[in-house]
Parts: C-alpha cells; sequence; structure tokens
C-alpha cells in the first residue's frame, strides 16, 4: 500500500510539472521623445509607491508621447504628486488624466496642478569644417530595445491529492 502511494505521488509530481516553455520574447523600443511641456498631477487612491507608481508610469508611457515620470508617494497624505514630462505634439494632459483614471477599475483620480512649458529645446548642430565631417562618420549608431523574457513553471496540486488519499 505504501509502495502504490508513493508511486502515485511520485508519478503525479513527474508528470504534473509543466516542462520549460519557449520563451515568448516581447520587443520594447522607446522612441526619443523630447519633452516639451511639465505636468503636475494630483492623484488618489495610490497605495505604494512601487507597485502603483509602476503601473501609473508605464500606463502613461503607453501614450506615446511621455519621456519621463516622477512619482512622489506620501503615506501620510490621501494624494500623492506625480510629474509627467511629455511632448504636447504627442499627447495630451486630459488623455493623461483619462489613462489614470481608467486604470485598476476606476481606483486612481487625477487632477491637474499646473503645467509648464520645457525651456530645453533640441540640439542643432551646424558644421562646415569638413574635417569634422570625417571624424562624424566613422561613429555608428545602433538602435536599443529592451527584450523581455518569461518563464513559466508550476508544481502539481499536492493538495487536492493528499487530502483525496485522506478522505
Amino acid at each position: 500500500m505504501r509502495r502504490t502511494i508513493f508511486l502515485i505521488m511520485l508519478l503525479s509530481f513527474l508528470l504534473g510539472c509543466e516542462s520549460k516553455e519557449a520563451a515568448q520574447q516581447e520587443v520594447v523600443s522607446k522612441e526619443d521623445i523630447a519633452p516639451t511641456h511639465m505636468a503636475t498631477f494630483e492623484v488618489e487612491g495610490m497605495m505604494c509607491q512601487k507597485g502603483c507608481g509602476a503601473a501609473i508610469r508605464k500606463s502613461l508611457y503607453e501614450t506615446g508621447g511621455v519621456s519621463k515620470v516622477e512619482v512622489a508617494f506620501a503615506e501620510e497624505n490621501p494624494a500623492s504628486e506625480i510629474k509627467v514630462y511629455f511632448d504636447i505634439k504627442k499627447t495630451s494632459t486630459e488623455k493623461m488624466i483619462v489613462v489614470i483614471g481608467n486604470m485598476a477599475e476606476s481606483r486612481y483620480s487625477a487632477r491637474l496642478k499646473k503645467v509648464t512649458e520645457s525651456t530645453i529645446s533640441p540640439m542643432k548642430v551646424f558644421n562646415d569644417d569638413k574635417s569634422s565631417n570625417n571624424k562624424l562618420k566613422n561613429i555608428s549608431t545602433r538602435e536599443v530595445s529592451n527584450e523581455v523574457a518569461t518563464e513559466r513553471f508550476t508544481f502539481p496540486n499536492l493538495t487536492k491529492l493528499l487530502n483525496g488519499l485522506i478522505n
């Protein structure tokens, strides 16, 4: 009897485990976005900086016009401050408020505090020197992409098996 139970448990453990699946790769390429404006939002409903802040940051980046998001979480204050650096030609503050409001079953609510125009302008290089043009030809550029691979492994549900043996 003990041998059969042991063999059943051993076989269920060996056969119940999933084998290593081919890792799914998701390529995320980040386009350079020159921020033209900075918006400050007051967001209510955040529970923590890491989880909630990361979720809000990710959703704002997905709008396509956001270059940087700074989250200032305050536990003692029900509203946290978020600064978003964005390109006004690619996204708007109204769109960001809707994105934040639609997250996590409408748990968050955002209110725009202020918008300031960026004083940083894109740098233009004018060069008439032929020798510096030769130096620039030797410089190579490459596109940077972040690859995310996930693997999945689960253990069999031994609780059901053991409860079945007891009952």
